[in-house]
């Protein structure tokens, strides 16, 4: 401990006496700097809401940044934003740390190839490289990620004004296929926009779309509105998911068909082709489509597919007789390299089914900027190896990680005379750079994006760059002066932003978040470019006896979002892993090779091999196994071992190192195309798994009602009957209501419709944001010791009493082809008669006046007493200090002021966002009134895209959520046979596969 005299001590304690006092010999002192001139929009202690854009993908959702104090704390969807609707996906919740992550540049710096490095100023970073480029211009290339219109002119600017230098815009997932394909079908070259609202029924060809795509909010949103009961009560659209592996999507589908991989295209061509001799038309070019589709043998294609034709005839049949079908086109894990006709094969059977200009439309135009297909990319590494390219930009890129290594980029980049890196981290391709010249996090910059015609999103900094930065855009503006670029725009990048809208009141878009009229699509019909179709299954590369399936981490994406904490931290929704990388196969196979849960074996394909833990499920093919990208980086701190204490040392295993460099035959990306060979080691490696089993024991966890029975016993305030599995006991036989205190107008309640919850945990990870809930990291997830406030179960079915093993993963209930996976999020329950609250021996637990199990932190004592006697495992004890080892760097920044941020030894679970509580109460305080119904809204409920949860003043007969608590055929409470008297009631879903009036 530092020594203290006496000198300090009257310091600390002329400045504050104990707190200050006490600072001194612990954690060193804060400054506390005044305001000089207090801005007129912050007041100390209120926040601040700004609207942006989110950057985390290239979908553009609306944002509403909390600040307080002048830092964000907090990203939610912006309501008015008509992609997300207020929504926000994990990915964008996770972005808050983007600006605070401990590894970022703090300034630009000249690299050896050596490996030494050394900050330089940035007056002579930009001098250097600028008269780098302006020796000769036309030996420049801007290799870099999509950014929004404005940036993508001022990049296109400078290259034109250095003299012509080359630009690729480089995107993992660019999605070349679909676009060809629709230039194909339609004549367009645009990603068509999908309106899941009215549909009746979905075919997911697999897209996955609940967990990745071009606009994986949107889509959920849509679902939900689409099976909405209250607008439905048929149950509305059916989903059927077609895919080797059971998703995300398949899980929340009623039927689930798993054909071998690649069959996509071939089955959409086939249903089209069955649909078409029964006399439904495309329209367009009639005469090309009945030359298409005349020689395609429908029985034939299910049988290479691996299907009964007895399936594929039956879901022709639904298709026919619904009245607003839409399918949707494969997704990257289906990408194969005859994925362009796949797509167009599925845009196809969108005209037949009459999808086109209702369900599915095509925009007027491509976005700006658009990603260049796999090819140019190549053509660009081609160039590099050849000696062509002396300056090299890279930005918003990390093509070392991201590309296959038969691309042979790693070694091209050694022969640029001069590698620029705008990175704002180390990575693996900014560590190979000569100068990195890091830009500004998104949430210190300005922009703006337009993901369609007439979508105009406005991207404004929330924060001043905490380290020595420029946004993107002044950095090229400024190395094109540095270059004597002709033609380059006078000012700052903002003033180039506002120039950019200058169409437009810019101080009303900038509150709004930006000018949302879309355009009218494009009107096309069906073209002669049908004929490029092929019917044909892809053959995979190599001698392997599996299909290897390399899918998109439902988290981390391509890998960009790995070095997010909550990324990583968050369990994968189908598999509940965390952390580390993980090989799916199926449990027969497993038993075959000999190895089970957490058993190290080679992966090995033609294009090289990885070490990786074995995950045997239930839901997926015996000739298929899966690895989820995102993992094997070996810098970032999170997505590494750094954090750990382990540079340069990879957390998990880089699933892109296994797929060959080859274009598809249109020049787009093969991520399907390589059959892998799997053998055990002897080697184990365990993985971080949250949750054991699938299987609830029949404790009514996760309950379901069929459709006849909803029919039966009514909906949404019917007389109740047998509701649902378990029938009456599972109904409510109290009114929460009355666990409060009688004097309180108050009773905080919630209600969980789990028939809209796909499981997505974007209030998971909005929850542990909102609430400064830490990390735990990879050690200690692997134990079990996590700290989320709210989990999502995963159960298959209703389980039985007996049978399974307690200690192995998933061993009961998925089966290939089958699917009823139920969802369960679950939380405190603010129980009436809380367990926890009797058993606490100094009272740090109570139930207040309006029914909330509160929590006094600083009363805890750590006997845990509490969390022993809570039945539904939802309190989290703090083992280590993980409020000071898991917030390094800048991180602390980020934490709620609101919420106190608990130190070790102390036990944590959810309030209901008491904070938000307290402020609404304030507010209706100073206008003398009661708190009005909706002004209370939790994180986890902001958050959700389907709207699956509700929360309010049970005492309130007129609110929402009494008004959903209001369903006596589908509502329950968790294990209410112990009289706990939870304050949440949650809904059962909708059990829709045995009902086929909504398709004739």
């Amino acid at each position: 401990m530092p020594e203290l005299n006496r000198r300090h001590f009257i310091k600390l304690v002329g400045l504050s006496a104990g707190a200050a006092a006490a600072a001194g010999c612990a954690d060193p002192v804060e400054k506390l700097v005044p305001y000089v001139i207090q801005p007129e929009v912050i007041t100390p202690g209120i926040a601040v809401e700004y609207a942006s854009t989110c950057t985390e993908c290239p979908t553009g959702c609306g944002l509403r940044v909390r600040t307080r104090e002048a830092r964000p704390i907090k990203l939610d969807g912006n309501p008015e934003h008509p992609i997300n609707a207020g929504a926000l996906c994990p990915r964008g919740q996770a972005a808050i740390a983007r600006p605070y992550l401990p590894q970022r540049f703090d300034g630009p710096r000249r690299q050896g190839r050596d490996g030494n490095s050394q900050p330089v100023p940035w007056q002579e970073a930009l001098a250097a490289v600028g008269a780098k480029i302006q020796a000769d211009g036309a030996r420049t290339a801007i290799l870099g990620g999509q950014v929004g219109p404005t940036l993508s002119g001022v990049i296109d600017g400078f290259a034109a004004g250095v003299g012509g230098a080359e630009r690729v815009v480089y995107e993992p997932f660019a999605y070349e296929a679909l676009r060809e394909a629709s230039e194909w079908v339609f004549g367009l070259r645009a990603i068509p926009v999908f309106d899941l609202t009215e549909t009746d029924l979905i075919v997911d060809f697999g897209s996955n779309f609940m967990e990745g795509g071009p606009s994986p909010v949107e889509l959920m949103r849509q679902f939900a509105a689409a099976r909405d009961l209250a607008k439905h009560p048929n149950g509305g659209a059916r989903l059927v998911s077609i895919s080797p592996r059971l998703t995300l999507t398949g899980a929340n589908a009623d039927e689930w068909l798993a054909p071998k991989p690649g069959s996509e295209g071939p089955l959409a061509l086939a249903l089209a082709a069955i649909l078409h001799r029964g006399g439904m038309r495309a329209g367009g070019d009639t005469a090309a489509v009945a030359q298409l589709l005349s020689g395609v043998d429908a029985k034939a294609v299910a049988a290479e597919a691996g299907l009964e034709a007895g399936q594929l005839e039956g879901l022709a049949n639904r298709l026919a007789h619904a009245k607003n079908a839409v399918a949707l086109p494969p997704g990257v894990a289906a990408t194969t390299a005859n994925a362009t006709s796949a797509a167009a094969a599925v845009l196809l059977l969108n005209a037949i089914l009459g999808a086109n200009g209702r369900a599915m439309t095509l925009p007027a135009s491509d976005v700006a900027g658009a990603p260049a297909p796999l090819s140019e990319v190549l053509a660009l590494v081609e160039k590099m190896k050849a000696g062509a390219i002396d300056v090299l930009v890279i930005h918003d890129a990390n093509p070392i990680y991201s590309l296959p290594a038969s691309a042979g980029f790693e070694a091209a980049l050694a022969k640029v005379g001069t590698v620029v890196s705008t990175a704002t981290l180390p990575d693996e391709t900014s560590v190979k750079a000569d100068w990195v010249l890091p830009q500004s996090a998104s949430l210190e910059s300005w922009g703006d994006a337009e993901p369609r015609p007439g979508i105009r999103s406005i991207q404004q900094p929330t924060l001043r760059p905490l380290h020595d930065t420029l946004e993107l855009g002044d950095l090229f503006l400024e190395l094109g002066r540095a270059a004597g670029a002709s033609d380059t725009p006078e000012g700052s990048f903002r003033e180039v932003v506002q120039a950019a809208w200058s169409d437009t009141d810019f101080r009303r878009a900038l509150a709004k978040g930006g000018v949302f009229n879309a355009a009218a699509p494009a009107n096309v019909s069906v073209g002669a470019g049908v004929s490029k179709i092929e019917a044909r299954f892809p053959k995979l590369a190599g001698p392997g006896e599996f299909a290897l399936v390399t899918f998109p981490h439902a988290y981390q994406g391509d890998g960009s979002s790995s070095d997010l904490p909550w990324a990583q931290e968050t369990p994968d929704p189908t598999t509940k892993l965390s952390w580390s990388s993980w090989v799916e196969m199926s449990l027969a196979t497993a038993e075959k090779l000999g190895v089970t849960f957490g058993d190290a074996v080679s992966v090995e394909t033609p294009n090289g091999n990885v070490e990786v833990s074995v995950f045997p499920r239930g839901g997926i093919r015996d000739d298929v196994i899966a690895i989820p990208m995102g993992g094997g980086h070996t810098e970032s701190h999170y997505g590494s071992l750094a954090g750990d204490g382990f540079e340069g040392v990879a957390r998990g295993v880089n699933a892109i190192s296994l797929l060959s460099a080859d274009a598809g035959a249109t020049g787009g990306r093969v991520w399907l195309g390589s059959n892998a060979s799997v053998r055990r080691t002897g080697r184990f490696q365990r993985l971080a798994l949250s949750q054991w089993t699938d299987n609830q024991r029949g404790r009514g966890f996760a309950q379901k009602i069929s459709l006849a029975a909803l029919a039966a016993n009514g909906h949404n305030g019917a007389d109740g009957g047998e509701a649902h599995e378990g029938g009456n006991e599972f109904a409510l036989p109290y009114d929460p209501a009355n666990d409060a205190s009688p004097e309180s107008e108050y009773r905080w309640g919630m209600t969980i419709d789990t028939d809209r919850c796909t499981g997505c945990s974007a209030c998971v990870v909005a929850c542990s944001i909102e609430n400064n809930v830490p990390i735990v990291g990879e050690e200690q997830a692997i134990r079990h010791r996590e700290m989320t406030w709210l989990r999502i179960d995963r159960f298959i079915g209703d389980g039985d009493s007996e049978g399974g093993e307690a200690r192995r993963p998933f061993p009961d209930r998925e089966r290939v082809g089958e699917t009823d996976v139920r969802h369960s999020p679950m939380l405190c329950q603010q129980c009436g008669a809380a367990p926890c609250e009797s058993v606490c021996p100094p009272i740090a637990t109570y139930h207040s006046d309006e029914g909330i199990n509160a929590m006094v932190y600083n009363r805890c004592i750590g006997t845990r007493y509490c969390a022993n006697n809570c039945t539904y495992d939802v309190r989290r004890f703090n083992y280590f200090d993980y409020g000071r080892e898991n917030w390094p760097g800048n991180l602390p920044f980020m934490l709620n002021p609101d919420v106190t941020a608990r130190g070790q030894g102390v036990m944590e679970k959810c309030m209901f966002c008491v904070q938000r509580i307290n402020g609404a109460r304030q507010i209706a305080k100073n206008e003398g009134r009661p708190i009005a119904d909706g002004e209370v809204v939790t994180a986890c409920q902001q958050a959700c895209p389907t709207q699956a949860i509700h929360f309010g003043n049970t005492k309130d007969k007129q609110s929402e959520v009494v008004k959903q608590a209001d369903d006596e055929a589908r509502k329950y409470i968790a294990l209410h046979e112990l009289n706990t008297r939870p304050a949440i009631t949650y809904l059962a879903a909708v059990d829709r596969s045995d009902d086929e009036r909504s398709h004739g």
